[in-house]
Formats: C-alpha cells, structure tokens, sequence
C-alpha cells in the first residue's frame, strides 16, 4: 500500500510547508526548515557513527523537541527505533534494550541516572546525550555530533519492508514482547489515523499524551498536512486549556481518565476553548454517561479509536457523527465503532471461522497496517498471527449496521462458578451509576465460586453509595452471574505507564501469597 520509507515522507513534509510551524514547546517555536533540518542533521549524525538499516537505536527521553529529532532522525536515516517508556522498571529496559539487540541508547538530562544505570547493566556500544551535562563517560553530545551536518534534503534509500520500529507490549509469559514494524506497516497506520481521525490543512495538535506510543498517532499526519504540533510534555489541565486558548488547539488525544478530569474541573464552562473540533480518545473503556456529559460540555468533537501496538491505533473507529447519532442510539456508545478503510475485521471462534453478528467471538484483523511478528517470539507469533489474521486477543460482538462491541479481554475473563464473566460488562454496567466515577473489575479468589467478582470503584465527590446498592445495581440489569459479589472503594485506581487500567497491579494485591493467579 505505502511504497515509501519515512526518509522521504519526511523530506517532502519539509519541502511542502518551509516556513510554516511545525513545532511549539513552551516559547520554542521550530518552521519546518528548523525542524526538519536539525532531524537531517540528526540523521546524518547517527549514519555518520556507523549506524545503518538493521542497526537498533533505543532512547528514554521526555517528551521534547529533542525526542521528536531523535525518533524522527533515525527514521529518516533509516534506523530502526526502539522507544523506552521513561515511566517503565529498569528491569523492563534492560530486558528490552538485550532483547531488541540496541546499538545505542539515547537520553536526556530528565532521563540521566536511567540511561548511567542502562549503560552499567547492558552492552551498548554508543551512548548519546541530548544535554551536556547528562553525558556519561566515553559518551557522546548530540549537539556536538550535529554541528558539522548537512540539514537538507536526500534521505538515504531505504526499502519500504524493511523494519522501522519496535514496540514493547505486555507479554503472556511476564515478559515484554517487542511488536515489529516495517515502514510500509507502519506508514499504513500513519496515513489511515490522517483520514479516519480528521487531520485537516494547517491542524493544531496538542500533545498529552507520550510521543513515543499513543501520541505518535498524531505527529506525521500533522506534519504531513502542513501543521503544528504543540508538544506539552504531560497532562496538566490548566496548562492543556491555556494551550488550547493560546494556540488555537484544532484536536487532541487523551485517555478517558484524562477527560473526567478535565470535565470536573471548576470553570470549564467559561474557557474559550472554540478552536477544538476534534478529540481523540482510547486506550480503556469509557463509560457512556461520561461520554454523554463530554458531548454537553464540548459538542460533536469526539472520535473513538480501537487499536493496539500490533495495528497501531487503525482497527476501528466511533466517528463524530457516530458519537451524533449516539443520541438516537445511546448504545452505541459502548461501541469502539466500526473497522477503517484499510483492514477487514471480524470476530471470530478458536478455528478463526467467523460467528454470527450477535455472539461474541475473539476481534481478527488483516491489513497493510498489521505487524510482521514479535522479535525473538515465534510461538507467540504463530499464536497472534493466523492464516494472515491478526488475533488481537480481545473479545467482541458485530451488530447488524457492522458495529463492534469489545466484550473484554480474552485474558481478563473472570471463570466464576462455571460462568464466564467478562469485567468490561460489569464496568459498563457500573458506570450507569449516577455515583460512579471510574471502576474496575477483577476476578479475586473464592472458596465457594473459585473466582469471584470484585468490583473496585471510586465514588464521584458529590456523591454517595453503598457496596449493596451497586451490587442490586448489577444484578437487577445484567443478572446474579455478572453482579459484583463484592466492592471495594478507593481514592484512585492503579494505572499503567500508558494511562490505562493496571489490571494486573490490581489483581496482585488479592492474589498475593498464592502460587496461581487462577482459583
């Protein structure tokens, strides 16, 4: 489908817009001719300390200019990238850094005493740093490398198959497994998100969440459009809304617990936030009458993206005018939508034969976008990827219109007393509940039912509730299988480095001491 490196994608980016914006951080603000040159310069610099094609460059950095010319750089001159969440354990990167075979590490003064620890542990041959005074012993200042680059034009060839990208994911056996990408598996994905999430000319994207993962959705169909990418390092709500009314803010992407923070935020009503005509949400469920009270307060902006680092971000899509008719249709709101121009999807049984509209089957998809496989996994990648399908692990339902329902996670199914109970049912259910703020439903272990469902909830600040009034709740419209047997309440429930649930954090606190996590 896409017969291009990102090499050249990114020269004629820069060729197309040289005096427009391309990137705002604070009070930097970088043209394409700055930007794009200093990710040449950047390029070069690595090609010139004898990285190439096959050879593999990770970096822990924050979210900064000096990430995006690092990425950037490397995929221009054609190195593979291997991004390190800054948020993960220093076992998980010394894991991926061994795993993915890395070359060379780059970090910032942010991310210093990782990188020194990295360095100490793990056998990498260059080190880089993006300031001065991070940079370790025998190593390396990228601005010292870049000087004497060239910050034109003339990416080197670089075969369209050939991989650009490794990205870690949860792995079913405790270890991270790194998702592969080529550059026309990953520009696939890339030039989709630039239809189906509304990239318009000259669009003003704001940057919450992290570059390297969810937020890397957004940067070239940015860029390829001719727009601004507004880098704000984090969620901070009053600084997002400042940025919204300063900048002119056109779309955003954040995960739902970023937005009921903003939506219970004193005064939002009198910001002038106009300029907004697209926000992107994912990564975790989200509950319809959240989305409803988002609707209210920000209008018909929303799109709902389903995807996962094996088909980044492009599996489906809750369009706006979906999130309309929602209004007529208040179920549709629990749809994730319905499957992008580029992939087939379908949801199918354990032979890969698809079911019924209607009944739940595990969610396949095949398309120019999807992964080649796992580095150094093949049973785990003969396991996801069948007969040219994707098996994405998760449970789902197809409606007549072609709508997909997620169900759960195959992996997240709660076996109790011989019932099978999907959580993300049961959260649904709960968020129905005028006192309920966020929740999360795991599987705990009973004596009499094997598992049993707990549901571990936060109660919005205005509000009040028992643990028996949610567990009738449940009960009275989904039945006694699905209900709740018990509820905790909590300040906040634990989340991963990439703002979803962590299911598995919580489930340790009620399986501890046992040798299975399964009853």
């Amino acid at each position: 489908m896409i017969g291009r490196s990102f090499g050249s994608v990114l020269d004629a980016c820069a060729h197309n817009y040289p005096s427009e914006t391309a990137l705002v951080q604070g009070d930097v603000r970088l043209s394409y001719t700055e930007m794009f040159g200093r990710i040449r310069q950047t390029g070069r610099a690595l090609r010139r300390l004898g990285l190439g094609p096959g050879d593999r460059l990770a970096f822990v950095m924050a979210d900064s200019p000096a990430l995006l010319e690092v990425m950037y750089g490397a995929l221009w001159a054609g190195i593979t990238t291997v991004p390190l969440n800054a948020r993960l354990s220093l076992e998980d990167h010394k894991y991926m850094i061994e795993d993915a075979r890395a070359r060379a590490l780059v970090f910032d003064s942010t991310t210093a005493e990782r990188g020194h620890e990295l360095l100490a542990g793990c056998s990498i041959e260059l080190a880089i740093a993006t300031d001065e005074a991070a940079v370790p012993e025998r190593g390396e200042l990228l601005e010292r490398l870049i000087t004497a680059e060239d910050g034109g034009a003339g990416a080197p060839v670089t075969d369209p198959d050939r991989e650009c990208i490794i990205q870690y994911t949860g792995g079913t056996t405790g270890f991270p497994k790194g998702v592969l990408h080529s550059h026309r598996t990953l520009l696939a994905s890339l030039y989709s998100a630039t239809l189906e999430l509304d990239v318009r000319p000259g669009e003003v994207s704001a940057h919450i969440a992290p570059l390297t993962h969810s937020g890397m959705v957004y940067v070239l169909p940015v860029w390829a459009r001719g727009g601004t990418n507004v880098v704000l390092g984090g969620f901070d709500p009053a600084q997002l809304l400042h940025t919204i009314e300063h900048e002119h803010v056109t779309s955003t992407l954040m995960v739902p617990t970023m937005l009921y923070y903003l939506l219970d935020l004193p005064g939002l009503a009198d910001r002038d936030l106009s300029s907004l005509r697209t926000l992107t949400y994912g990564a975790a469920p989200m509950g319809p009458e959240r989305i409803e009270q988002a609707l209210e307060v920000f209008g018909p902006i929303f799109i709902q993206v389903y995807g996962q680092s094996e088909a980044p971000a492009q599996i489906t899509v809750l369009t706006k005018r979906d999130h309309v008719r929602a209004r007529e249709n208040p179920d549709l709101l629990r749809s994730c939508g319905r499957p992008v121009a580029i992939v087939d999807v379908r949801c199918a049984d354990d032979a890969l034969a698809s079911v019924p509209d209607g009944e739940p089957g595990e969610i396949v998809v095949r398309g120019p976008n999807v992964t080649p496989g796992y580095i150094n996994k093949p049973e785990e990648t003969a396991a996801a990827l069948r007969d040219g399908w994707l098996c994405t692990g998760d449970i789902g339902i197809r409606d007549e219109h072609g709508y997909f329902y997620i169900v759960d996670r195959k992996k997240d199914m709660i076996v109790s007393g011989g019932f099978n109970v999907y959580p993300k049912e049961v959260e649904q259910t709960l968020f129905a509940h005028p006192a309920v703020r966020d929740v999360c439903v795991v599987g705990v272990p009973d004596e009499k039912w094997g598992e049993a469902v707990k549901a571990v909830v936060v109660v919005d600040r205005d509000a009040a509730t028992s643990g028996a009034e949610l567990i009738e709740f449940v009960k009275t419209r989904k039945g006694s299988v699905l209900a709740p047997k018990s509820v905790d309440f909590v300040e906040s429930i634990p989340l991963s480095s990439l703002g979803k649930h962590d299911k598995k954090a919580l489930r340790e606190i009620y399986w501890a001491g046992r040798e299975r996590a399964v009853n």
